[in-house]
């Protein structure tokens, strides 16, 4: 989440949603379960089929949990893991759309035994020029790398395109232009044999402001396997004030699962209970799981050197798991 800093202002004063409102909106999805994270694409021998590589293990719990984080990977994701007593299962990381597939990075996640989630941002390259084919050889060069990594991974192109803040969505890109986009670069994949790829579309839970409703840049159901939505809890705020709106109008056109692609809950007095929240409505509302943004951008997001929160998360992790509660040290 790289946003800026004047929306700060405005996110804060931001209405809370009526909790009333987000029932319907929430609980509609009875579509819940994810794609098998199998080995697929390239031709498996005998051999290699009998013993399965160790990144195919995939998500073993539901709801799941991960994190967003920069490189070095393996030292941040160890230390969230020792620091909070829990096993994460998914790592985000950000790649620059037309630069070459990150395989050590991608291959730090694994050797966790956990799942990449690579964010593919095009900050030069417009959504014309994708569609007219100019980045054409970068994306089947980076569709080759990633079928010859076999593990799955999940991508996720232009993410949070229906904010404002973000030269792939408006004023700058058009609905139309983001999705012909999306499709473009989702054909080529299929097309060089890559299908060990889930495709995630995330945008944003704003629509105020001058974002838009999510449904207006949805690339449709046959160019996309999961819905990853970002928000994040500042002071006071549940996650039926960040989440219910969108997540209603996103469940107008599609079915597919749901995920928090993007979370967190700034540090404050609000902290402690903003994470039982966000946690229950895993649960409550049928969301597949988060992605935690353990950064410090705009708002303290990250919980080491956090006790309250790391408590918290903690406690929270472990009621999910239905485990008993681990004594955590900060």
């Amino acid at each position: 989440m790289k946003l800026p800093l004047r929306r700060r202002a405005v996110i804060l004063a931001v209405p809370v949603v009526a909790a009333a409102a987000v029932t319907g909106a929430l609980v509609v999805s009875h579509h819940t379960d994810l794609p098998a994270l199998n080995p697929s694409g390239p031709a498996h021998d005998a051999r290699a089929s009998a013993r399965p590589l160790p990144c195919e293990r995939g998500i073993t719990h539901r709801p799941f949990t991960g994190i967003a984080i920069n490189p070095g990977i393996t030292a941040h994701a160890r230390s969230f893991q020792h620091v909070t007593h829990s096993q994460i299962q998914v790592i985000e990381f950000y790649n620059p759309f037309t630069k070459p597939f990150q395989r050590w990075e991608a291959q730090q996640v694994t050797a966790l035994d956990d799942v990449p989630l690579i964010q593919l941002n095009p900050r030069h390259a417009p959504a014309a020029r994708i569609v007219a084919g100019r980045y054409d050889g970068a994306i089947r060069q980076y569709a080759d790398a990633v079928k010859d990594f076999r593990c799955r991974v999940i991508i996720s192109f232009g993410h949070e395109m229906n904010g404002f803040w973000y030269r792939w969505g408006l004023p700058w890109t058009k609905p139309a232009a983001f999705i012909a986009a999306w499709r473009h670069i989702h054909d080529i994949f299929v097309s060089e044999g890559a299908t060990n790829v889930i495709w995630s579309w995330d945008p944003s839970h704003e629509y105020r402001y001058g974002a838009t409703m999510a449904s207006r840049w949805y690339p449709g159901n046959s160019y996309v396997d999961w819905i990853g939505i970002d928000g994040y809890l500042r002071a006071g705020q549940t996650f039926a004030d960040i989440f219910a709106t969108q997540l209603r109008n996103i469940r107008r056109v599609t079915s597919k699962p749901v995920y928090l692609a993007e979370t967190g809950v700034a540090g404050g007095p609000d902290q402690t209970w903003q994470i039982a929240d966000l946690f229950a409505a895993l649960k409550k509302y049928k969301i597949s799981g988060l992605v935690w943004f353990d950064l410090d951008r705009l708002e303290p997001w990250r919980l080491e050197g956090r006790p309250a929160g790391l408590a918290a998360y903690h406690k929270a992790v472990a009621k999910l798991r239905g485990q008993p509660l681990e004594k955590v040290r900060p």
